[in-house]
């Protein structure tokens, strides 16, 4: 015959763990929503050739602007000059912003920071290197 002491024990604790974590994440995610909605929104730039390592750089058109969106802390910016490529990362609470690709040979990376509803960045690529600016 089973033990019902050990049956009845592991049955509340289960319940008991199940409970607390849909409560943590219930009491987290509110916070977490705050500092990552913080950021949310399209910032729209412009791409500017700062460095050539090697091969052939594209230098982005006159006028040219590029959108970065950033949504529940997500990033996402459309990379388009030389690898026609989606960057996709993170904002941090401090606008620190994180987002990357890999490719065939190597990765692109942007590495920037939101203040003051302006966005600046800095994308590297295994040629290439460039500087993002919002034009506000």
């Amino acid at each position: 015959m089973p033990n019902v002491f050990v049956i009845y024990s592991v049955n509340c604790w289960s319940k008991a763990f199940g409970a607390a974590l849909m409560l943590a994440t219930a009491l987290g995610e509110p916070a977490l929503a705050q500092v990552s909605s913080r950021f949310d929104g399209q910032y729209v730039g412009q791409l500017t050739l700062t460095k050539v390592r090697s091969g052939d750089c594209t230098e982005p058109p006159p006028g040219a602007l590029y959108p970065l969106t950033i949504s529940g802390g997500h990033v996402q910016f459309n990379y388009t000059p030389r690898f026609d490529t989606i960057l996709r990362g993170t904002v941090d609470q401090n606008g620190i912003v994180n987002a990357s690709r890999r490719l065939r040979k190597g990765s692109v990376s942007m590495v920037g920071r939101i203040q003051d509803n302006n966005a600046t960045a800095h994308i590297t690529s295994p040629s290439c290197e460039y500087t993002f600016q919002t034009n506000q």
